[in-house]
């Protein structure tokens, strides 16, 4: 709807329980590869933008943005690391 706002964060979307298990906050890079080694097949519904075919038309655009964003936040704020792990809702 004209006004609306429609927003996904992509750090809540990788760690979503009910997507990626029970252990979606431990960093476990063996989930992503089979039992041969080779790159697991994750279906692309999984991912923000899709894959494929059905990708977003504007995402290589929404990408320019957000690093555009970043370097402008890192360039004229003072960031640091706070170890904080936040409450998400699904």
């Amino acid at each position: 709807m004209p006004g609306d706002s429609v927003l996904i964060s992509n750090y809540c979307m990788g760690r979503m329980e009910g997507v990626w298990g029970k252990d979606c906050m431990e960093f476990r890079p063996e989930r992503w590869f089979n039992d041969e080694g080779g790159l697991r097949y994750e279906p692309s519904y999984k991912f923000i933008s899709n894959a494929g075919p059905r990708t977003c038309l504007g995402k290589e655009i929404a990408f320019v943005q957000m690093k555009t964003v970043a370097a402008a936040l890192l360039w004229n704020f003072a960031v640091e690391v706070v170890p904080v792990i936040p409450k998400l809702q699904e």
